[in-house]
Formats: C-alpha cells, sequence, structure tokens
C-alpha cells in the first residue's frame, strides 16, 4: 500500500463520519422541530397549555394557583407554608403538587391542598421547583413564576390569588411564554 493510497482512504473515513455526524445533527433539529416549543431548559412551555384536570379549578372558581414543590427542598416547605396562609377566597383553587406529601407538615386551618399526582406533578415539573402556576377557569395556565429565596413570597401567592391573568411587570412573548421580573 503506497502512502497517496492510505492518505486517501483516511481522507474517505475522515469525509464519512463528517457525513454520519451531519445527518445526526439534521436529524435531531428536525426531531426537536417536531416536538414543539421549548423553553431554555428543554422543557415543553406550560404557559398557554392545558392544566392537568387534578389542579384545574372547580365549578364556580375563576383560578387556580398550583405549586410545584419537592420534599427535598427547603424553600419549598416555605412556599407551602405561604401557600397555607393565604387568605379564604372561594373562587380561586390553592393545590400543591407534592412528590412525597408525609413529608409536609398539615397546617390547621390552612386552605391550601396538598395533592400527590405523579402524573400531574411529571406534566408541570419544568426542572425545578419551586414553581408557582396560575391556572385560568378554562384550565389553561397564564403564569408560571420560579420561587427563589429572595422571592417576596407573600406578594407573589396574593398577586397570584387575586387575579387569573398574567402579574404585571410581565412580558409576554408572541409564542406565549412570559418573563417575570420577580
Amino acid at each position: 500500500m503506497s502512502v497517496a493510497l492510505a492518505v486517501a482512504l483516511l481522507a474517505l473515513l475522515v469525509a464519512l463520519f463528517t457525513l454520519v455526524a451531519l445527518v445526526a445533527v439534521y436529524a435531531r433539529v428536525r426531531a426537536l422541530e417536531a416536538a414543539g416549543p421549548a423553553e431554555l431548559s428543554g422543557y415543553v412551555a406550560l404557559v398557554g397549555r392545558r392544566a392537568p384536570a387534578a389542579v384545574r379549578p372547580g365549578p364556580g372558581q375563576r383560578a387556580a394557583v398550583v405549586a410545584v414543590l419537592d420534599a427535598h427542598c427547603a424553600l419549598c416547605h416555605a412556599v407551602w407554608d405561604a401557600l397555607c396562609a393565604v387568605q379564604e377566597d372561594p373562587h380561586v383553587r390553592v393545590v400543591a403538587l407534592v412528590d412525597r406529601p408525609e413529608d409536609f407538615a398539615v397546617r390547621a386551618g390552612g386552605r391550601a391542598e396538598l395533592l400527590a399526582d405523579p402524573d400531574a406533578r411529571a406534566d408541570l415539573f419544568e426542572g425545578y421547583s419551586p414553581t408557582l402556576l396560575a391556572v385560568d377557569a378554562g384550565g389553561v395556565v397564564t403564569h408560571r413564576s420560579f420561587v427563589y429565596s429572595d422571592t417576596d413570597l407573600g406578594a407573589l401567592v396574593q398577586d397570584l390569588t387575586q387575579r387569573p391573568d398574567p402579574m404585571p411587570g410581565a412580558e409576554r412573548h408572541s409564542e406565549g411564554r412570559e418573563v417575570t421580573r420577580a
């Protein structure tokens, strides 16, 4: 085998590898396009989608506030406490979707529901908890807010329970997503 033949075979191998990589990238891009819009997290956007039936507002209710919580998260327990402290409003349903309900203390007189529904939680989980969602009377998610340690929980929960529409200060994008500056 001559040196020229070896170089030609090596160039052919590199070209074949490049072609396979290009086809794989093209297939992945097409699959992502077919899957629908996704947020930066890689999860499909929640705002504008229907919420699972387990967390939608009941008959006569105009909205629901849904918290996606994790038992191992200290901040999630603070969100649960804030939800339990919400003033009574029969027109707004307040639900906490949790992975393990036995790790959350039930508050006497609290009006928030503690719900352990793995399918509903998986449908609403975006890779981060705690997350607060507003759901309108039709069962559509109208707002999503990630909760951080410096978030004013009382004000955020009060804002979400007082109106089913998106919060002021939120920018609505053409795809139906919202970005809040909380």
